[in-house]
């Protein structure tokens, strides 16, 4: 019994060595690659020649972050300003994506179901937009 209990305890603890790390990372660079998408378009967005998040931008987020960072198009969600924004207005957007788990034993850990199940990215800037 005694051997059995030590058996499981090595077990569980070598799976969190291994393991738990990665999982932080995975979850630190999704959560980098949402801020590092949304920081270029909205620079993007609030360029003199756009003013707002033209559909082409909001193509380009999903497309990066599909092609380059692996990310599900059904994961990402945008909600921004779309509508011509003139200059010393700002132009707001969030990104949001699905979170990966966090925790290699959820229940242990207290994340259980009502863990953070999304990654949410916010950033406003000033727009350059000259509106005649």
């Amino acid at each position: 019994m005694k051997t059995a209990l030590t058996e499981m305890l090595t077990v569980y603890i070598l799976m969190l060595l291994l393991f738990q790390p990665v999982l932080h990372d995975i979850y630190a660079a999704r959560a980098r690659a949402v801020e590092m998408v949304l920081d270029s378009a909205i620079q993007k967005a609030a360029a003199s020649d756009n003013g707002r998040f033209t559909p082409e931008i909001v193509a380009e987020m999903r497309s990066v972050l599909r092609d380059t960072f692996r990310l599900d198009d059904s994961s990402v969600r945008f909600a921004g300003t779309t509508e011509l924004t003139p200059r010393g207005e700002y132009i707001e957007a969030t990104l949001t994506v699905q979170s990966p788990p966090r925790w290699l034993f959820r229940q242990l850990f207290g994340e259980g179901e009502g863990g953070p199940r999304d990654i949410v990215r916010y950033a406003r800037q000033m727009s350059e937009a000259p509106v005649r």
